[in-house]
């Protein structure tokens, strides 16, 4: 027998507000755990800061080089290629350790061997393995004008002026368009790697790109095709690409205070590399089970001797008595230098990410249009190719300074890919008309992000990954029912 009851409907209030009629939730970045490193990849991790720590002072048309030779202390020379070998002797290269790595760790060692298997220069110091500049040609658009930076305040809307936006870029990062006239060795003279590590730290992080879509709207850059649906105003501008990198910015500054945050992140490379050369600098050293570290200091011990032989002379540049325990520390960028802080390394890499992936987005990337530059000797260049190289160079300046692991920039520039395509899912929806957006992620996967108007009236967003359906990197969403009226 079934018990009827009744409900007195005077006693319940209707509550205005909550989720709207055809509205969804906002989604939000679910960040991922910091890379955890077992002893193979920690090794080659700290091998690499020590090759990039060598290299610093040779000029990058030379690290493509195999016979370059380098000086260590006057009397010890080696040449590029012996460098080379006593990385790939590491297990975590010559693929000994084959089946025992992480998905996480197989995933980043595949970007960092080339087609054949193999660590080459071009990939080991990201000067690249093809013809010309090893370096984005964006840096000889990256105007510094400090003078015009002040207090900037909040960016414009995106219906502003472009005049407001100019002003308002000027004085947030100090860039400035930079005129057709102007000389590269004016805008951007960068031969070494230290340059490019000094140039970066001294900009905003932002900066270059600013300058990049000054330059790019200047010259009447045509946007992605798949934007223009035929609906009369195009849907994407000039101030619309600004508002897009500004909002994209901020995220990233939330994300990596939140991501900086966590207390499972790595210890900085400095202090890790000062662990394992104490651990070096004992006799019995021995292997030990689950120890990351021993491990890391047995195989560097073993299978790199010459390339810890040449940090140590590295470091004893200035020295009278070094420590023993102090010979493999990461050399530092200047004598008694500061070294910067992780979070703003980290903040640097993550917007490159982000900001990059707009620029593949919103840009005519797909027939990989040739733009021709004031300074570029090149018939023009692919933007997509350049805005990509560009977010590495960009990644590679903290490994270079030992700010960061290799591991640490791999995650960070996905971070910032993650948290673009999230910022464009959120403007399409808003959108009267579908459209589309083709790009080639961090990964070489080819992205198509697609809207369309539903018969419930909702705008659907949906992304591709070589062709079939996939899910937004790193999105968060509520799974508990959502309370709209009661």
């Amino acid at each position: 027998m079934t018990e009827q009851r009744k409900v007195d409907t005077s006693r319940f209030q209707v509550i205005d507000g909550g989720r709207r009629t055809g509205g969804g939730v906002t989604p939000c970045l679910q960040l991922p755990p910091p890379p955890q490193m077992a002893a193979p990849e920690l090794a080659a991790e700290l091998a690499e800061l020590y090759a990039l720590a060598l290299i610093r002072d040779v000029p990058f048309s030379a690290l493509r080089d195999p016979h370059c030779v380098i000086w260590v202390d006057g009397r010890t020379r080696f040449t590029l290629h012996e460098l080379l070998c006593e990385i790939r002797s590491l297990s975590w290269f010559d693929r000994r350790c084959e089946g025992a790595l992480a998905p996480e760790s197989e995933a980043r060692r595949a970007q960092r061997l080339g087609r054949d298997g193999q660590l080459t220069l071009g990939r080991l110091f990201g000067a690249g393995d093809g013809p010309g500049t090893s370096l984005s040609l964006f840096h000889w658009v990256d105007r510094s004008a400090p003078d015009l930076q002040d207090t900037s305040g909040a960016a414009p809307d995106a219906e502003a002026p472009m005049s407001a936006w100019v002003d308002w870029v000027a004085r947030q990062s100090g860039a400035a368009l930079a005129l057709p006239t102007a000389e590269a060795e004016e805008l951007s003279p960068l031969d070494t790697p230290r340059q490019l590590v000094e140039r970066l730290q001294a900009a905003h992080p932002c900066r270059v790109f600013y300058n990049a879509a000054l330059m790019l709207i200047a010259r009447g850059t045509a946007f992605d095709p798949g934007l223009d649906c035929g609906a009369g105003e195009d849907p994407v501008s000039a101030q619309r690409l600004l508002a897009l990198m500004s909002e994209a910015a901020e995220r990233a500054f939330e994300a990596v205070m939140r991501h900086q945050s966590r207390a499972d992140r790595p210890s900085p490379p400095a202090v890790t590399a000062a662990r394992v050369g104490g651990l070096l600098a004992r006799d019995d050293l021995r292997p030990g089970k689950g120890d990351p570290l021993r491990g890391a200091a047995e195989e560097l011990r073993t299978y790199a001797p010459n390339l810890l032989h040449w940090i140590e002379l590295a470091n004893r540049q200035g020295q009278r008595q070094p420590r023993r325990s102090l010979a493999h520390m990461l050399p530092e960028m200047t004598a008694g230098g500061v070294p910067p802080q992780a979070a703003d390394s980290a903040l640097q890499v993550v917007i490159a990410g982000a900001l990059s992936t707009l620029f593949k987005a919103l840009f005519d990337t797909r027939p990989a249009p040739r733009l021709r530059m004031a300074t570029d000797p090149e018939p023009g260049i692919d933007i997509g190719r350049e805005v990509e190289r560009l977010a590495r160079d960009i990644a590679r300046a903290p490994v270079i300074f030992g700010a960061q692991f290799p591991a640490e920039t791999h995650q960070n520039l996905r971070i910032g890919e993650a948290l673009a395509l999230q910022v464009l899912q959120g403007w399409v929806r808003g959108l009267p008309q579908g459209v589309s957006m083709e790009m080639t992620d961090f990964d070489g996967h080819a992205l198509r992000l697609d809207s369309h108007l539903r018969r419930s009236g909702v705008v659907g967003v949906t992304l591709r990954r070589d062709g079939r359906p996939t899910r937004f990197p790193m999105l968060a969403e509520r799974r508990s029912a959502h309370l709209a009226v009661i």
